[in-house]
């Protein structure tokens, strides 16, 4: 059993006692998961096939779906159509809101600000709680935009053992060159007084290391016009060359929501594909 997943947790316990489970079908749901990880939001939404079944055997696998820079979790919920993504792949998506700026880190100096171990330890056992979410990680995905790019990518760098598949779309792939940009001081502080705590936290650090036996499977998708089109080019080759599974697609296209939502489908059709039959 994967090891995040041990119900006599404190955490897991508070999930099983607050939350019950509710069958779900079909439709769109905002909803709060129980956080102690976090103090200043625990809103999630949930999207689940039209024919869910919450006593299907062996659970759903799912994905988890971050947002980007000064978004939250209705971000994906506008740049897709979840309940088709749903129906056409039987999957369950999951949006939590990772702040305007949280970056998806544990921040050491923002209290309350834990969005790391947020997804892996709270989101992740409340799906299987509650939701029929499969406690397998090889049915297990994440993916993320631009802010959220960076924070899948560094999640199944960080965690690979409990992720089958991650996707990035336009993620910022090496932060050290925006030391100025999008608030990242507010969730790592200032990068000339700990630049360790940056490399800690960025990706083409964390990859420049040999991959792990059975390493998730990795997508690069970023427009040929990104400002992030160039370090992704470099994660790609340093991904491949530490001997991780990476696909990288360069595009047409931009830093945009027209870029993102053209792209969303085939990001969710690779997570899939990695996932068992």
């Amino acid at each position: 059993m994967n090891p995040y997943f041990k119900f006599s947790s404190p955490l897991a316990i508070l999930l099983l006692t607050v939350t019950a489970f509710t069958p779900v079908l079909g439709d769109i749901h905002h909803l709060k998961t129980p956080s102690i990880a976090l103090s200043d939001s625990n809103r999630v939404i949930l999207a689940t096939p039209a024919q869910f079944d919450p006593h299907k055997k062996g659970g759903y696998p799912f994905i988890v779906m971050l947002h980007g820079w000064s978004g939250d979790e209705t971000q994906w919920e506008k740049e897709s159509d979840l309940q088709s993504l749903c129906d056409t792949y039987q999957v369950l998506l999951v949006l939590p809101d990772g702040g305007y700026d949280g970056w998806w880190v544990d921040s050491e100096v923002s209290p309350g600000r834990n969005y790391a171990t947020h997804i892996l330890q709270e989101i992740k056992i409340w799906m299987v709680v509650n939701y029929n979410g499969s406690i397998e990680h090889t049915q297990h995905g994440i993916m993320g935009l631009s802010m959220g790019g960076f924070g899948a990518i560094i999640q199944v760098l960080n965690y690979p053992d409990n992720y089958a598949a991650a996707a990035s779309l336009s993620g910022v792939m090496d932060i050290t060159r925006h030391t100025d940009n999008w608030h990242l001081t507010g969730a790592l502080g200032l990068y000339t007084d700990n630049p360790d705590r940056w490399e800690r936290n960025n990706p083409l650090n964390l990859a420049n290391k040999q991959a792990p036996p059975n390493s998730p499977n990795m997508l690069l998708v970023c427009g040929r016009d990104d400002f992030a089109f160039k370090e992704n080019q470099e994660m790609a080759k340093l991904l491949e060359l530490k001997g991780y599974k990476i696909d990288f697609r360069e595009e047409p296209g931009t830093h945009s929501h027209t870029f993102w939502k053209t792209h969303v489908e085939s990001a969710i059709k690779f997570i899939v594909s990695h996932f068992p039959e």
